[in-house]
Parts: structure tokens; C-alpha cells; sequence
């Protein structure tokens, strides 16, 4: 009996076991290092969204100084129509009467963040936008991290009943 030469299926079996591995390796990577980028992607998108969200609220109140929220506390900026926390979603320029996401000049509300609850808007003193997270063990460095990154209007809280959250001022 004589023997073929070229691939047998074992062999062709065995690379094709070995080509699977290495690609899950490159794509999976290790653990502590996806962990590391997905913090960063995080921190990266609180960042990009809490600055947008700052920019459309100072922007109703520089573009019609003279609106009137119906309360004596910053009048020219939205105001939370019940008490506590209104979605950023549902904010109304009070100079304009119009929704400050209703993408008539093109800007829609930001995306919602994996691992996050929607961001809300609060006007009290200060007026500040908040975004928080049920799962801190996940996110509470990205949430560290962006504070640290917007500056001395932003703070980070950790509570174990609430989760972790990212404070910013937009006026005082």
C-alpha cells in the first residue's frame, strides 16, 4: 500500500485548531488589558457627552438671556418641572419653548453609554447633569477617571446602594 503525500485531514484538523486559537488570543486579548481599554472607551464617552450637554444648556441660556423658566433660580437655563432629577432627554430651552434635542439644528440627544443609566439635569444650587451607573465595580474608574478629566466643575460619588456617579456643574 502506498502512501499519499500532501495534507491529510488530521493535519489540516490541527491547523485549523491552531489558526481558531490564535485568533480568539489576538481578538479576546487578556482580561485586565480589555478592561483597561473598555475603562478608557468609557471614560472617552462620558467625557464627549457630558461636555455636549453642558455646551446645549449654556448655549440656551446665552442664545436668550432674557428666558424665563418660571423660578427665580437661573431663569434662563431649564428647569426641572417636578422635583428631582429631569431626563436630559426631556430639557426645554425656556427662551425658545423648544425641546433642546429636537434636532432642528441638527443635534440629537447623545447615545445611551453601555453600563449607565440616561443622563439628568437637575436646577438647584448648582444646576448640575448627572449620569450613573449600577454596576460600579465595572465602571467606577471611568467615572473617576472622567472627573478628573472635565475638571473642578465635575465629581465622582460612590454609594453602594446607588451606584457610582458622575456629577458636573453647569452653573452655580
Amino acid at each position: 500500500m502506498s502512501r499519499q503525500s500532501g495534507f491529510s485531514v488530521l493535519t489540516l484538523l490541527l491547523l485549523v485548531a491552531a489558526l481558531v486559537g490564535g485568533l480568539t488570543f489576538v481578538l479576546i486579548g487578556s482580561g485586565p488589558n480589555i478592561q483597561g481599554q473598555l475603562s478608557a472607551q468609557s471614560t472617552a464617552q462620558l467625557v464627549a457627552q457630558g461636555q455636549l450637554i453642558l455646551h446645549r444648556i449654556t448655549k440656551c441660556a446665552t442664545d436668550y438671556p432674557n428666558g424665563d423658566n418660571g423660578t427665580a433660580l437661573h431663569k434662563a437655563y431649564p428647569v426641572d418641572t417636578h422635583p428631582g432629577a429631569l431626563a436630559i432627554t426631556s430639557l426645554v430651552c425656556p427662551g425658545s419653548s423648544q425641546n433642546l434635542w429636537s434636532g432642528v439644528d441638527g443635534v440629537y440627544p447623545p447615545a445611551p453609554i453601555t453600563g449607565f443609566a440616561a443622563w439628568t439635569y437637575t436646577n438647584a444650587s448648582p444646576a448640575v447633569i448627572s449620569i450613573q451607573t449600577l454596576q460600579p465595580a465595572s465602571y467606577a474608574a471611568a467615572i473617576t477617571a472622567a472627573a478628573t478629566r472635565m475638571g473642578a466643575a465635575a465629581s465622582s460619588t460612590t454609594t453602594v446602594s446607588a451606584g457610582d456617579t458622575l456629577t458636573i456643574k453647569v452653573i452655580e
